[in-house]
């Protein structure tokens, strides 16, 4: 079994939803995580530092919070690895706490590991559970969501049309899952 990026974003602290929360805002806030950080006992967040204690090690891991200018005004945060210092978006569950991508080995992302159909297949996938779900090549295209527009919809139906051409009667069909997992990020 190969670690992708997929396996490892199940439990992955994002600067993006702490931000989203306004749990960095400069105090100090104390989140009791449940089911979303399964292995974190605590986590304390503030403007320019995230204190992690983790259910199986007795000393909190520190991560720091830099910011950047954004060119149209306000600030953009980043979690620097308390591995390497390189500032991402996202840290991993690791063996020994939360790392960036590179620090956990640098796994790669499933659709690496498939073919040329099997990725076309996945991409049409993916754009039906957009458009309200439905079986590649096997369903109809559903029908317009509501709230989506005429030329959005318009749009990825002929993208799915491109891509599931190529998929009549091929190989990847049969042995397709009925189900596949939603992107965790």
């Amino acid at each position: 079994m190969t670690l992708t990026v997929e396996k490892l974003a199940n439990d992955t602290i994002d600067v993006r939803e702490l931000h989203r929360a306004g749990l960095l805002v400069g105090e100090w806030a104390t989140l009791r995580p449940s089911f979303r950080w399964p292995s974190i006992a605590t986590m304390r967040v503030a403007r320019y530092r995230v204190l992690v204690e983790l259910r199986n090690q007795s000393a909190p891991q520190g991560i720091r919070v830099s910011w950047t200018r954004c060119h149209y005004g306000g600030f953009r945060p980043w979690l620097n690895c308390p591995h390497c210092d390189r500032r991402v978006v996202r840290l991993f569950k690791g063996f020994g706490g939360y790392c960036c991508r590179a620090c956990c080995g640098n796994p790669i992302y499933e659709s690496q590991r498939r073919s040329a159909k099997a990725r076309a297949y996945l991409q049409a996938y993916r754009l039906r559970q957009r458009l309200g779900g439905s079986r590649p090549v096997v369903d109809a295209i559903p029908a317009r969501p509501p709230g989506m527009g005429l030329k959005t919809y318009a749009r990825l139906c002929t993208r799915v049309e491109r891509l599931e051409r190529p998929l009549v009667g091929s190989r990847v069909l049969r042995y397709a899952p009925r189900w596949i997992a939603p992107l965790a990020y």
